[in-house]
Order: C-alpha cells, then sequence, then structure tokens
C-alpha cells in the first residue's frame, strides 16, 4: 500500500503540469513583440513594408496618405503610421501634388545636388526680389492686426513695427551657446532665455501666433530667413539689423544647448522641426564660410530631423521642400 501510494505521488500532475511551460511561452513571446516594436527604427518599418508588399500605390488606395504624402487627420481605422518610401540613394519618392505644393521654391528637384549646395543661392525666377520678399513679410504682419486675439494682448505699436522691435531685441541679446554646462547658473540662464528678455506677455502672444497661423507661418519664415541676406533691406522695410554672428547663436542654442532644446521639446511638433531645419541651414552657412567657432557638428541633428519629419503626422506645408534639403545635406556630411 505504501509503495502504490509513492507511485501516485511520483506521477506527474497531468494538465497541471503543462501550464507553467504555456505560461512561460507566452511570456516570451509578448517580450519578443516588445522587443521588436522598441527596436525597430522607421528605416526598418519601411522595409518590413516593402517586403510585405505595401506599396506607395497601395497606401494611397486606403484613403490614409493625403495629397502631401502624410496622414490623413490621423486616421485611427488603419492604426499606422505613414512614413515616406527612401531608396538606397538617399533619395524620397514624391508625390505630383506634393511637388505642385512646393512649385517655385528653391531646392527643388535637382536644385541642390549631391555635394550640398545651398538650396538659397540658386538664381533665375527661384529668386524673389527683395521688396518681394518685404512684402511678404509685411503683408503677414499687417494682417495679424486684424486678428481678434492680436487685439486682445493691445499692442503699443502695429504689428509691422512691435514685432520687428522684439526681434531686434532678441538679436541684440543672443543666448549662450559655449560653456553652457559649465554651471548651473548658465544652464538656468539659457533655459528661461526668452522669459528674460521679451518677457511672459510676449512670450504667449507667439505662441498665439504660432498656434493659430498655421497656413501661413511656414511661408512667411522661408521669406523672413532669404531676407537675413539682405541686410540693407532689412534695414530699410523693417529698421532690422540683424549680422551673422546671432543668427549663428541662436542656431546653436537650439541644437546644441540644454537650455535651447528644452525649450524646442515644450513647443509643438510643427515649431520644432521647422526651427530645427533653418538652425541647421545656419549652421550649414556658417561651415561652408568657416564661420562655425564653436565647432556645432549637424550630422546628427541632419538625420534626427529626417526621421522626424517622415514618421510625423503633422502636415508640413513644405514637406518636401524640407526633406530634399535635408538628404542633400546627408549626403554632404555622411
Amino acid at each position: 500500500m505504501e509503495d502504490q501510494g509513492l507511485e501516485q505521488l511520483d506521477k506527474p500532475g497531468g494538465s497541471r503540469s503543462i501550464i507553467p511551460y504555456i505560461i512561460i511561452a507566452l511570456l516570451t513571446i509578448v517580450i519578443l513583440i516588445l522587443l521588436l516594436v522598441f527596436f525597430l527604427s522607421p528605416e526598418s518599418i519601411t522595409g518590413f513594408r516593402n517586403t510585405i508588399g505595401l506599396s506607395p500605390d497601395s497606401q494611397q488606395s486606403t484613403g490614409v496618405v493625403g495629397s502631401a504624402g502624410t496622414p490623413e487627420n490621423g486616421d485611427a481605422s488603419t492604426g499606422t503610421l505613414e512614413l515616406s518610401q527612401v531608396d538606397s540613394a538617399g533619395t524620397t519618392d514624391r508625390s505630383d501634388s506634393a511637388e505642385q505644393a512646393t512649385s517655385g521654391l528653391p531646392g527643388e528637384s535637382g536644385g541642390t545636388g549631391a555635394q550640398g549646395v545651398s538650396p538659397f543661392g540658386a538664381g533665375g525666377d527661384q529668386d524673389l526680389s527683395c521688396s518681394e520678399l518685404a512684402d511678404n513679410v509685411e503683408t503677414f504682419l499687417n494682417t495679424l492686426d486684424s486678428r481678434q486675439y492680436i487685439k486682445d494682448f493691445q499692442l503699443a505699436s502695429p504689428s509691422s513695427v512691435y514685432f520687428p522691435e522684439l526681434i531686434q531685441k532678441l538679436v541684440n541679446n543672443p543666448p549662450i551657446v559655449s560653456g553652457e554646462t559649465d554651471d548651473l547658473f548658465t544652464i538656468l540662464q539659457n533655459t528661461a532665455h526668452f522669459f528674460r528678455i521679451i518677457g511672459k506677455k510676449n512670450i504667449l502672444l507667439l505662441k498665439g501666433i504660432l498656434d493659430r497661423e498655421r497656413a501661413t507661418f511656414e511661408q512667411t519664415l522661408f521669406d523672413f530667413y532669404r531676407l537675413t541676406k539682405e541686410p540693407e533691406c532689412l534695414k530699410t522695410r523693417f529698421n532690422l539689423e540683424i549680422g551673422h554672428d546671432p543668427l549663428y547663436s541662436y542656431a546653436g542654442f537650439f541644437l546644441n544647448t540644454m537650455g535651447g532644446r528644452l525649450y524646442l521639446f515644450r513647443r509643438d511638433s510643427m515649431s520644432r522641426m521647422v526651427v530645427n531645419f533653418y538652425s541647421i541651414l545656419i549652421i550649414e552657412q556658417a561651415n561652408r564660410e568657416g564661420r562655425n567657432k564653436y565647432g556645432i557638428a549637424i550630422k546628427d541633428a541632419i538625420d534626427n530631423l529626417i526621421i522626424e519629419i517622415e514618421s510625423s503626422r503633422i502636415k508640413l506645408q513644405m514637406r518636401d521642400f524640407y526633406l530634399d534639403t535635408l538628404y542633400d545635406l546627408k549626403v554632404k556630411y555622411q
């Protein structure tokens, strides 16, 4: 009897002995899936989509991709994040409608070349005159005066006067770019740079413009950037004096300092991407002219911004222009 009892104790527990193995197997599968999701980069996701035959044409047929190659209003029914197809030569596929959206802009197909030539140096009808660029910026500023949210701020002067004065104040007080981490006080100064220089009211004012003027913000900033290459024009039309050094300082501030990067991460995605784009162009110009005195590197910034723009659900009006320019710079700095 005792031998029989021992035999019964030694027998496997039937189905109960299998349960731990099933649980371990399920946990292993879950962990593997989480690791794959966490570590897969946008490029590897794109490669996987190509492997399974999800071509750009099939993406457009689902109605997820809009005219500019970006998702339409974050369609939750698909649950996917659309990425631009990148070929082996480092160029991107563009839809016809997206090309039309940026027609006439410097740096279009073939405009910059593989040697990283500045997209803003092209001649011909791609360059607007000083007067035309200034007219575009002035029209934007005059339009602000008709907005109710601008009226609520009760500005002391018209927008065409108020904002150039605000910009000049920032230009005259650039942030610290080198040696920021030498002491805590410098970090705090940079983190609160805009609050110290222009105050809370103006920060709220600028945030309101970024939130409400998305339809014209990108084009206006593009025109203003080109105006910075026409110092006499800026002085005549807007009483602004902006030299190379302040632009270089602010570009380095946003790309290479803790205070600048923290500031951008508190802003919306569109503003962050656009500011980073022009910061890269300013440092690139400093490199070409031998003025990069702090040795600010932009290779990683170029790669990161390409990934952010391609994976973003934000509809940038000049998305293709940004990517074309960035890919040209990527070839130059690889």
